[in-house]
């Protein structure tokens, strides 16, 4: 639930927001959501995974020592956020936008919006905290509604102001998220307060013990974050804040499609982690091409409808100044063919105790898309991020599938041979379901 409707505020924002506010308003507001995302993954990754592990698996006597631990180390992480924003922010955007489509203004305005966003990330950071503490306890009532909470206000304040004609200012949008995370971190208390237990003391066996086993998720959550903004990054630096507002468009209309792939790998990933032991190579293969399977029959009759309706989907979700985005659906939409190889691919690593390789995989993807981008955006400007991730996914597609052949036996064409099967599986399902539901 905490991920459909993390997708459908964010879809319902960008659909407002479109309406709202003139293309370069809204790339502004883009990249900005890019570099928070870059924030927030890594203090995700640094924390979040650490904390929810030993919270889960130590003796109760430890709890309270293993809070405070983790509770230093977002503080500090929060402290070092902060002063990068402060010392970065001014000189990172005047490097990176230099092209004369950036006015004065609009730099300005994107430096003053992550100037106050260190306020934003002092007032979130309580609220994470209650997030993880909870996931720990297995309590995902208190997480989504914290989490919706954070979202939602957004969503809210952003309609109301639609509603009655108010006209959206980016800058005070960047602003409400400090009331949106005070909201969040007041509904987090409510629910996590149950379990909070503190040391006096900050432990630090405790300290390193967590950092130790943060850093390396933190490493490939930022790494895999980059790579998935690479494109529109790239797009801002080397073009304008329009072009990202252009190839948004497409991009949120095709993330919408990877869906499916996202919600059948948190399944995946416990089932996996229980074939490796119970059935070794051939309960992976069996289990990777069928999941594969099953996205590819989801997202197909999805890619087919957008292929052919491009026009009519976007003039619907983006207005008629949008129509650019046209041709860069038609392409993007391919990304999603591409996706639930590469998702399950990494999801099936990290199961079977394989981090270390997944990491190096996302790095050569990154490394690659960077590559890519930079020369094809440079000669075909907007159609560049998109030839140039593609050709990224397809690139990466015959390595991992290369590997995943030499070790598990695993072909490509497999998932799709079975997609029939798949179908006549959700077929006696949905009979099944509808006979018992009579």
């Amino acid at each position: 639930m905490e991920r459909i409707f993390g997708q459908v505020l964010g879809f319902a924002n960008m659909f407002l927001l479109l309406r709202a506010v003139s293309k370069d308003e809204y790339g502004v507001w883009i990249q900005f959501l890019i570099i928070v995302a870059l924030i927030e993954v890594s203090r995700t990754g640094l924390i979040q995974n650490a904390l929810i592990r030993y919270l889960s698996t130590t003796q109760e006597k430890d709890r309270d020592k293993i809070n405070t631990a983790s509770i230093f180390i977002n503080v500090c992480l929060t402290s070092l956020t902060i002063l990068l924003l402060l010392l970065l922010a001014n000189p990172a955007v005047n490097y990176f936008y230099t092209d004369p489509d950036f006015t004065d203004s609009v730099r300005i305005e994107l430096i003053q919006m992550l100037y106050y966003y260190g306020i934003t990330t002092i007032v979130i950071m309580p609220f994470l905290q209650f997030n993880y503490i909870l996931q720990a306890n297995l309590d995902f009532k208190g997480f989504f509604w914290a989490s919706f909470t954070y979202k939602g206000t957004l969503f809210i304040y952003i309609l109301y102001q639609f509603v009655n004609g108010i006209p959206i200012d980016i800058f005070q949008l960047s602003l409400f998220l400090i009331i949106s995370g005070l909201s969040a971190s007041v509904v987090g208390y409510i629910f996590a307060k149950k379990y909070l237990v503190f040391s006096k003391n900050i432990d630090w066996k405790w300290v390193k013990e967590l950092f130790n086993f943060g850093r390396f998720t933190f490493g490939t959550n930022l790494s895999t974050i980059i790579y998935k903004f690479t494109d529109r990054s790239m797009l801002g630096a080397m073009i304008s804040f329009e072009a990202i507002a252009i190839y948004e468009v497409a991009i949120r209309i095709t993330n919408l499609v990877d869906i499916p792939a996202i919600s059948i790998a948190a399944v995946v990933y416990p089932q996996s982690a229980k074939n490796s032991i119970e059935k070794g190579k051939e309960g992976i293969r069996d289990l990777y091409e069928r999941s594969v399977a099953a996205i590819l029959g989801l997202i197909i009759p999805a890619m087919i409808f957008i292929y052919f309706f491009a026009e009519v989907v976007v003039v619907i979700l983006g207005k008629e100044q949008y129509l650019d985005s046209v041709p860069i659906l038609r392409y993007t939409i391919f990304f999603a063919l591409f996706v639930p190889y590469a998702l399950q691919f990494g999801t099936i690593l990290d199961s079977i105790g394989k981090p270390k390789v997944n990491f190096r995989f996302v790095i050569l993807g990154l490394i690659l898309n960077i590559i890519f981008n930079y020369f094809l955006i440079k000669e075909h400007g907007i159609m560049g991020a998109v030839w140039g991730t593609l050709l990224t996914y397809f690139v990466m597609f015959i390595i991992q599938m290369s590997f995943f052949s030499k070790w598990y036996g695993i072909l490509p064409w497999r998932p799709i041979a079975l997609i029939p099967w798949f179908y006549k599986n959700l077929y006696y399902t949905a009979l099944g379901f509808l006979k018992n539901n009579k």
